[in-house]
């Protein structure tokens, strides 16, 4: 059997044959030709049939290319048209709500005249893309019970070309024309919309899809290996994971026939059934891992983290890709000033930077699209850890100094109701449980009309719910939200979450039970002895002033000893009454003896994983407090990208330069906080040669201990940015890192370009 692209490479290769077999009967008509072609090459299907129908179209198209001449058509063919019922199919009666209580389900094979017309008619009616005239080998199904017609099922051909399934099969373009038939489409599948029946869909779809190799195996004596399906954009496809489809991507929105790469349709899920469990094997293809792990701080070495980070970029050029990239790696090693400052001194980039961030709205690029590489490199990271903390927050850019700067927002008004200027940034950042940063899951920028700031939090949350279905079953995923997370509307959204439990600090002293006016729950949370004690680390805290106002008295380092408490509750619904509650489990933390003048530390966490144990409860005290790496990101942002001077005449064009700005703080943060916790990694994981002969040169100068690690490397990156490095001295915090990072660009130049001249490395040690 030969797929219809593999009828149409043989009839090319040989023209000359088939021009000879034309020649001799040029009475023949159409159909007669495709047969008589067809039988002397041997196109046959599984059941030892002649391909007529392939060959007819095969030679169609050499006729069109002028390589043949076919003979003239003896007349125009008619359009068919499926046939459907005068009436619409009677509604199902009584249909209970579980899938258990159904009468007499069964799936009937549609093979005659009447289940045809019923079928159609269903499709036609009922099902959103309607009936039409399927390709290929085809089945139909009806779902059918003593309620009557549920829905119906139908297969047809596979897609011809499909990005995200080819690469996951891994197989040529040779391999796929000739094994493509071995692949069906689940073309449609309705559950009619009167039918409100649980669990029937993803029980229909098992069933199904057990009966559909032994249905294909009679019908056309072979039998399909996989099955491939599309969900549209505003579904998410629950029915299919229920059925363990397996999901691959987002097709192109080009159609089956596109004869250009523009999009002309919605882009709609991929998934694949895999019917033999030994198909790779069958097909000849090599085994792919779908979803790929990647360790942390693999591949950010200065020379090409912005090409591991950015390359997969889909811009719709590839030369758009290729512009990105280096501009990642002029705003990277400008280190908070203007791009012109790089050390590089690449005016070509500095250019090509700005026509890039110009140019983005005519050629549809967001800062989603440009961020969308790196938050496949962030899942891939996610997939080796056991648990990924991922902080939600947002903080304000202020612009009011910038007033030629159009479509900024409103971010604040002072005491004389002044308005200030500029951009709201609400990201959400990937931590594992040692604090390390495992890149930017997420930055939006504007709230859709009509929505507020808790829609944001909101969509976050259901974001980052998506990327936790394609993380393994073994790792758990915690959405870390602040004091303005504790909305009843945020934890109503947690409840359709499958795979990310939510913790967050409670705000709101909210009543617990209506007809009780002291049943409040802070006072709930307190009550009782405490059940466990931790220590707790706390940082200090400088006083801080602005415009000459007194914003924070600070507050005095020290190790706070706490006492924990914990129980479970239920939170009730806010605004809709009869809404069923939450159950949560509240965690009390409250400080024992803190020294005089200091304020007592106190929070009230609630978090809908289970605590069951005080050691749990503890394990969810320490995931909050890793919930500031979240404002050290924006506090690298601001005062070391310094994104606040950054110079674009539209707010779109901020959007995009913040989010390269918010990856270059992400690797930053990375690098310093790597140097502390990883002893045992190589200093090339982020250290370029020529970087790391830098740091030796400086150990050397300086009567240091030379970078054997990269924990030693940080350090004397650290050093250079003003770090003393002093026995009760913290470790370094991101600003020297920064400042040590910036230095050590500057010098690596010098020294790749002066360092032989001078010697240096040869200067023996006092």
């Amino acid at each position: 059997m030969q797929a219809q692209h593999q009828v149409l490479r043989t009839l090319r290769a040989s023209v000359p044959r088939v021009s000879a077999l034309l020649n001799e009967q040029p009475d023949l008509g159409r159909n007669a030709t495709a047969r008589r072609v067809s039988e002397a090459f041997g196109f046959l299907d599984a059941r030892g049939r002649v391909q007529q129908a392939s060959c007819l179209k095969a030679l169609r198209t050499l006729d069109a290319e002028g390589l043949i001449t076919l003979p003239a058509s003896q007349a125009a063919a008619p359009t068919p048209t499926p046939r459907v019922l005068d009436a619409p199919v009677p509604e199902a009666q009584e249909v209970p709500d579980t899938v258990a209580e159904l009468e007499d389900l069964e799936i009937i094979l549609v093979t005659g005249r009447d289940d045809r017309a019923i079928w159609n008619t269903l499709i036609d009616r009922e099902h959103p893309r309607g009936v039409t005239m399927f390709a290929g080998a085809q089945l139909k199904y009806l779902i059918k019970s003593k309620h009557g017609y549920l829905g119906a099922v139908g297969f047809s051909s596979a897609a011809l070309y499909l990005k995200a399934r080819d690469q996951w099969i891994t197989w040529s373009q040779q391999q796929r024309s000739r094994q493509l038939y071995r692949m069906v489409n689940l073309s449609r599948f309705l559950i009619r919309p009167g039918v409100q029946c649980r669990h029937l869909a993803s029980h229909v779809l098992g069933r199904v899809l057990g009966q559909l190799r032994r249905d294909f195996r009679t019908r056309y004596h072979y039998v399909p290996y996989l099955v491939e399906t599309f969900v549209g954009p505003d579904q998410e496809g629950t029915c299919f994971k229920a059925a363990n489809f397996r999901y691959l991507g987002q097709s192109k929105g080009r159609g089956r026939h596109a004869p250009t790469n523009t999009c002309t349709r919605s882009k709609k899920k991929i998934f694949v059934y895999e019917l033999d469990p030994h198909w790779r094997r069958k097909l000849q293809v090599p085994y792919v891992e779908l979803r790929p792990k990647l360790q942390v701080g693999a591949g950010l070495d200065t020379d090409q983290w912005a090409e591991q980070e950015f390359g997969k970029a889909e811009l719709g050029d590839t030369r758009r890709t290729v512009r990105l990239v280096k501009s990642v790696h002029l705003v990277a090693s400008s280190r908070g000033q203007p791009v012109t400052a790089s050390p590089k001194r690449d005016m070509a980039a500095v250019q090509g930077y700005w026509r890039f961030v110009e140019k983005a709205d005519t050629f549809g690029i967001t800062p989603e699209k440009v961020l969308a590489p790196h938050r496949a490199r962030t899942i891939e990271r996610m997939r080796t850890q056991k648990v990924v903390l991922c902080v939600q927050d947002g903080t304000d850019i202020s612009y009011s100094t910038r007033p030629e700067c159009g479509d900024l927002e409103v971010i604040g008004r002072n005491q004389t109701t002044a308005e200030a200027k500029g951009v709201h940034v609400h990201a959400t950042l990937a931590i594992n449980d040692e604090g390390l940063p495992l890149g930017v899951l997420r930055c939006s920028y504007r709230k859709k009309e009509g929505q507020t700031k808790t829609h944001q939090w909101i969509d976050g949350l259901h974001d980052l719910d998506a990327a936790a279905e394609t993380l393994p079953r073994k790792t758990r995923v915690i959405s870390v939200m602040d004091r303005e997370g504790d909305v009843f509307a945020i934890f109503a959204a947690q409840q359709r979450c499958k795979r990310t439990d939510l913790l967050v600090r409670a705000r709101h002293d909210r009543k617990l039970k209506a007809d009780k006016k002291q049943a409040r729950l802070f006072a709930a949370m307190r009550e009782g002895p405490a059940l466990g004690e931790m220590v707790l680390s706390v940082s200090k805290l400088s006083r801080r002033a602005k415009s000459g106002r007194v914003t924070s008295q600070g507050r005095p380092g020290r190790h706070a000893k706490l006492e924990i408490r914990y129980r479970t509750l239920t939170l009730p619904p806010t605004q809709d009454r009869k809404a069923a509650g939450v159950r949560v489990s509240a965690i009390h933390v409250s400080e024992v003896a803190p020294p005089a003048g200091a304020k007592r530390l106190a929070w009230y966490l609630l978090t809908t994983a289970e605590v069951r144990s005080t050691e749990e409860a503890k394990q969810m005290v320490k995931y909050y407090t890793l919930r500031w790496r979240v404002e050290d990101t924006f506090r690298v942002l601001k005062r070391g990208c310094k994104v606040e001077k950054l110079r674009m005449q539209q707010a779109n064009r901020l959007h995009l330069a913040i989010t390269l700005h918010m990856v270059t703080a992400w690797r930053i943060m990375l690098m310093t906080l790597l140097g502390r916790v990883s002893i045992d990694l190589p200093a090339k994981v982020l250290f370029t040669d020529t970087e790391l002969d830098m740091l030796r040169v400086y150990a050397r100068n300086y009567n240091l201990a030379e970078p054997v690690d990269l924990a030693s490397a940080v350090l004397l990156v650290a050093m250079m940015g003003g770090y003393r490095n002093r026995k009760h001295d913290r470790p370094p915090g991101h600003a020297i890192m920064w400042r040590g990072y910036t230095s050590l660009q500057i010098w690596a130049i010098a020294y790749q370009a002066f360092g032989a001249v001078y010697d240096l490395v040869e200067r023996p040690p006092p």
